[in-house]
Formats: C-alpha cells, structure tokens, sequence
C-alpha cells in the first residue's frame, strides 16, 4: 500500500512539473509574439480606400510588432470569403483579417453559415462614413429639403445604391424609413457616381471616398453623413445626428482574428494598432480618401461589435 501510494505521488508530482512547464511555455510562446510575419487579409479591392487604411495601418503597425505583415487582397461575396479565409486559419496570431461592418451584414443576411461571434474582435482603427449626395446644380441643398420634396412629391425622388443588403443601401433606406420620405432606391451598382453625374439619379447613398474627386472638382454636393461627428476631411458637411437623424450604426473598419486567439497576442496586436492610428501617413490619407480616424481598443471593441450587430439586424429587419 504504501509503495503504491509512492508510486501515485510521484506520478502526480511529474503530472504537475510537465503542467508547470507546459504552460511555462505556452505563456513564453505568447510573450515573444510576434516571432515571424505576419499575414493580414483584406476583403476589399487593391488600390480603394478601405484597402489603403489596410495596407498604411499594417505598415506602422509592423514598426511596432517588429515583424513585416504582409497584406493579401481575398475578395468575393461582399467579404463573405475573405471573413471564411480567416475564420479557419491558426489561432496564433499570424493570420489576422482587415474588417468591416460588412462581417455583420454578410453573416446577417445568412452569406455565412454563422454570426459575429465566429471570430474574434482585435481593435477599430478607421470609419467610413455613407452620405446622401446629390449633384452640384441639384435643387436640394440640405438633406431636410431633400426629404420634404420626397414627401410632397412621393415617388418622384430616386436614389441609386450599391444593391440591397449592402451597407450604403441599408443605411440610406433605414434613414428614409425613419424620416418617413417617400423614395425610389434604384440599384445601380459600381455605377454609382455615373447614374448620378448623368442624371439617372436623383441622389445615391455612397461612402464618400467614391466621391471625393468629384466632391472637390465642384460636380457633386454631399448633403450630410451618418457618422456621429464631424470628419476632418469634409467639416462643413453636417452629421445625420447634428440633424437629429442618427441611425446609430457605422461603417467602422479594424482587426479580426481566428477565434480563441490568446488574449495576450490579441492585445500586442491592440496596442501595436493603437500606434499606427496615430501614423502620420494614415492620418494624410484619411484626409484625402475621405476616412476618419477611430480607434477601439480591445477590451471595448468586441462589446462595440456586438452593439453594431444588434443595431444592424433591428434596422435590416425593418427594411425587408
């Protein structure tokens, strides 16, 4: 009995010292974090705003990681296979994704065989506002104007959009459905700015990096836009909320990862992209793309997420 309890005790006490060192180097493993490249996925198209913020916040924040983090452009399906890519790669921190609000709308619209809460939430860094936008010599000059004509004219106004389900879209018809305006959405496509420079519409529900040259070249007036405070890039465009029209969510953009990620590299990633907001060369092109600024860190952002999801299903729901 006693040579059994011996034998016992000593096989618990080699449990606990591989346990000990076990975890000794998982925790090790985590405080050299980043050890090599990293690979950052980005669901938009080369060469767009969205992808620019991308590819500028990846490149100051390697300055701080110390390792490259190389970006690779994943398109299709409105993001629907950029998100999947991510989803199933390595939880260990060396394949992150570059998001947007469109992780909602693509799971919300069933794009995606789950929710949100597939992924994990790293941190915010930019926002993207959407704008009703009109042509220079259109006679609405407010959006307040806009949406008496549409009701003293029901039908009359058109405004193009991207297609139902996308971001802009829902935007602009949760909008028009609170103020009670009587509309036509016209889906028209990447053909945006074109329908409406030709006249084929009235207004479009766009992000205002499509418009920017337009905007500056005197040909296109942005009537207001949703974010809840004013851009750098366009100060004297008035908020939907200034206008008490706030719809309360957003077209944000950050850092996802795999879930079940370590917390420890999620918040290394946090704080490295905590620095590259503040980067001199994001900040400039935030200004002439027409972005904003607007950093979430970790421990608040997957709460905010969860937020936006809620807002976004509600106002989805009261659109069908």
């Amino acid at each position: 009995m006693k040579l059994t309890k011996k034998i016992v005790g000593a096989l618990a006490g080699i449990t606990l010292l591989f346990a000990s060192v076990s975890t000794n180097s998982f925790a090790g493993s985590h405080a050299k974090y980043p050890s090599k490249p990293i690979e950052k996925t980005i669901t938009f198209k080369a060469g767009g705003a969205a992808d620019i913020a991308g590819r500028l916040s990846a490149k100051a924040a390697e300055k701080v990681l110390k390792q490259p983090i190389s970006v690779v452009n994943r398109l299709g399906a409105g993001g629907s296979v950029g998100f999947d890519f991510v989803g199933k790669q390595k939880n260990n921190g060396y394949n992150i994704g570059w998001l947007s609000a469109s992780i909602l709308t693509t799971t919300i619209l069933g794009k995606l065989p789950y929710d949100y809460k597939h992924w994990d939430f790293v941190c915010g860094v930019t926002v993207d506002a959407t704008t009703i936008a009109v042509r220079a010599d259109s006679p609405y000059k407010t959006l307040p104007e806009l949406i008496a004509a549409s009701k003293k004219n029901p039908g009359k106004i058109k405004i193009g959009h991207a297609g139902v389900g996308s971001f802009t879209y829902t935007t602009g018809a949760v909008l028009m459905k609170q103020q009670g305006a009587k509309v036509v959405f016209v889906p028209v496509g990447k053909r945006r700015t074109p329908a409406l420079l030709s006249g084929e519409v009235d207004a479009i529900s766009v992000h205002p990096p499509e418009l920017m040259a337009n905007v500056r070249a005197g040909k296109i007036r942005m009537l207001a836009v949703s974010t809840p405070v004013k851009m750098a890039a366009y100060p004297k465009v008035p908020t939907f909320k200034s206008l008490g029209m706030d719809l309360g969510f957003y077209q944000f953009r950050g850092v996802f990862v795999p879930k079940g990620t370590p917390k420890a590299v999620i918040k290394k990633l946090s704080d490295a992209y905590k620095t590259a907001a503040k980067d001199k060369a994001l900040a400039d092109a935030a200004l002439n793309k027409g972005f904003g600024i607007n950093f979430i860190p970790h421990n608040k952002f997957p709460k905010y997420v969860a937020k936006q999801d809620a807002l976004l299903r509600k106002a989805m729901a009261s659109i069908k």
